[in-house]
This record gives C-alpha cells, structure tokens and sequence, in this order.
C-alpha cells in the first residue's frame, strides 16, 4: 500500500503528486497547531482583561492615574482584531488544505487499483472479495485516510505546541495537593494519566470490533458478488425459469439469500452492541474530563493565599491548554471505532496484497503493514 504510490510510483507526476500532498498535509498540521497556540495566548489576554475591567469604577476621571471604561473598551476592541488576524488565514487555508488532502487520497487510491489490475492474474484462481477489495475496500482506504492521518498529524503537532504552555503552567497553578518533584508537570502529567484510562477503557470496550468489522466486510463481499450474480446471470442464483410441477427447478431470490441476511444481522448487531458499550464509556469519560480543569483550578480565584491565587485568564488558558492536551493524547480512545474500521481495511488489503503478489520475490515489501 505504501510502495505503490511512495516508493515505486508509475510515473513521475505520481511521485510528485504523492510527496508533495504529504508535504502540503503535514505543513497545514504544523500551521494549525501554531494558530491554536496563537488563539490559546489570547484567551489569556483577553479573559484577564475582562476580569480587570469588571473591577473598574464606572465613575473613575480621565487623568486620575486609573485606567477607565473607555480605555479597556479601546483595548477590547483591539484584543478582538488580534484575534481576527489570527484566524482569518484559516478561512482560505482550511478549505484549500482539504481538497489537497481529498485529492491526494484519491490519487492513492488510483495508484493502488493501478497496481493491484497490473497483477491481477485472470488465469488464475479468484482472489476471495477480489472485486470488492479493489472497489470498495481502496475506496474505504481514501475516505478513511483522509481523517485519520489528518487527524493524528493534528493531534502530534498539538501536543509538540501546547506541552511547553501546559508545562509553564504547571508552575504558575499549583496543584490540589502537594506533589514534590512532580508539579513540575502536573497538569501534563494528569492529562497523561487521564488519557491512558480513556485509551484503557476504549480497548476493553472494543477490544472485538476489528474482527467483527473483517467479518462483516467478508459476508459484505458474499452478498454483492450473488447480487451481481443475480443481475447478470440470474440462473446461477434462482435457477432455470423452464419449471414444471414435476421438476421445481426455479425458486424465489429470497429464499437463496435468506442464509446471507441472517449472518449479516447477526454480525450487525454484534457490531451495535459493542459500539454501544464503546460510545457508552466515552460519552461519560468525555464528559467527566470537561469539567476536570475547572474542578482542580478553579478554587484557586478565590484562594486565601496570594501566592496561590490566579487570574480568570490562566484559568481560561490553563482549560483549554489541557483540553488540547488531553484531547490529542485520546484521540485513539475518542476514534476508536473509526480505527478499528480503517484496521479491518488495511488487513483485508494486507491479505490481498499478499495472495496477488504471490510470484513475487519479496511480497512483504508492498504491504503498509509487517
């Protein structure tokens, strides 16, 4: 999968198109990364200056030494247009930067159906799902590659940016309890911690839903070839229609595919119930860990002690540095079933890739996966 478009293009605008698209995705990464570390500096800044100006006395004189009303009024105005300049390259980068991604999968998956037809032996016994693989299951490898490298690039990216912030802020919130040599890092350590337990409840749950998926995929493929069977050739699936009382030799499609709808919804089910299980846990984790940095900070607005009390702005900033943190070390946890989905894909490909390059000296090189 990776050899195809990477390592042994068909021409050389492949080549060019398959470098350059990942240059452009992990670019776009880098740069998203930088904005959300840009927008976390100005909840700073801005949530520390509306906590100021709520303490200003309405009555206050121009010239008394006192910033007035009117000043933070300016200053506001001018802390939102920071924030304009912030996002606006988004507003092209954005949408560019997914149709380069869309582009870029497709031509993978056009330079793997390439090869894949290149080798395809029709002298040869049929490859089980041999069509359904090609059509679908590359198809599936596009659309899924799209949101999963984009979203794990983000997400490494993110934590490169954002550990530093929460690092320094582990110095500037001091912890619930005391930690000794550990508060150093608390925060990033608890986001750590909190990840692991999602990531560790998200396996459990789903611990089946790979093999659940290849299965389900292989009844798939069954039931398309004996549609199209039943299309094209419909006496391969039903019978002749020359029937006669004395040789029933015809019979209704739905009692052919009677078998197939059965295991199809047993597998469907068996597919809904763990998803249910999955959603169930991160539905609540999700929820316990929004409230999490409120829970461990925000007493300290009110502390008795000045050398423990914080701004509303470091708080702001400390909420959403660990919720990027944290949401980017659980990105596994939170995609876990789009994971597996796109593991079931790439093991059906590996398995194909396997039997069609059979006379091949070194199969194993054309797999993405050892």
């Amino acid at each position: 999968m990776f050899a195809e478009f990477f390592r042994r293009p068909r021409s050389a605008s492949t080549a060019v198109v398959a470098w350059g698209g990942l240059l452009t995705v992990v670019g776009y990464a880098m740069f998203l990364a930088w904005v959300k570390a840009q927008i976390n500096d100005f909840y700073s800044r801005f949530y520390d200056l509306m906590q100021a100006a709520g303490t200003v006395d309405p009555e206050g004189m121009p010239g008394s030494g006192e910033t007035t009303l009117g000043e933070y009024r300016d200053e506001v105005w001018a802390q939102l247009a920071r924030f304009a300049t912030i996002v606006a390259p988004l507003v092209i980068a954005s949408p560019a930067a997914k149709w380069v991604r869309s582009a870029w999968a497709f031509a993978w998956r056009a330079a793997l159906m390439r090869a894949y037809l290149e080798d395809w032996d029709t002298s040869k016994e049929p490859i089980e799902g041999a069509s359904q693989r090609l059509h679908e299951d590359t198809q599936r490898f596009a659309n899924a590659l799209q949101g999963c490298l984009a979203t794990m690039l983000d997400a490494a990216f993110t934590i490169g940016v954002f550990t530093p912030i929460l690092l320094r802020l582990s110095r500037t919130v001091a912890p619930p309890v005391p930690l000794g040599v550990l508060e150093g890092g608390w925060l990033w350590m608890l986001a750590l911690a909190a990840a692991l337990v999602g990531l560790g409840g998200a396996a459990t749950f789903g611990s089946r839903l790979v093999a659940l998926e290849v299965a389900n995929q292989r009844v798939e493929a069954a039931l398309r070839k004996d549609l199209v069977l039943l299309e094209t050739t419909p006496a391969v699936i039903v019978g002749s229609p020359e029937a006669t009382s004395s040789s029933p030799n015809h019979f209704s499609p739905v009692l052919y595919f009677g078998l197939l709808f059965q295991r199809l919804r047993r597998n469907y089910h068996a597919l809904f119930r763990h998803f249910t299980l999955l959603n169930l846990w991160l539905s609540l984790f999700d929820q316990t860990m929004v409230i999490m940095p409120y829970l461990v900070a925000a007493p300290l607005l009110f502390d008795d002690d000045p050398a423990r009390r914080i701004t509303l702005g470091t708080l702001v900033q400390m909420s959403n540095s660990f919720d990027k943190v944290f949401s980017s070390m659980s990105i596994i946890a939170d995609n876990w079933g789009a994971v597996n989905e796109w593991r079931s894909v790439l093991h059906r490909l590996r398995e194909f890739e396997a039997k069609l390059y059979l006379h091949r000296p070194r199969a194993a090189d054309h797999c993405l996966l050892p």
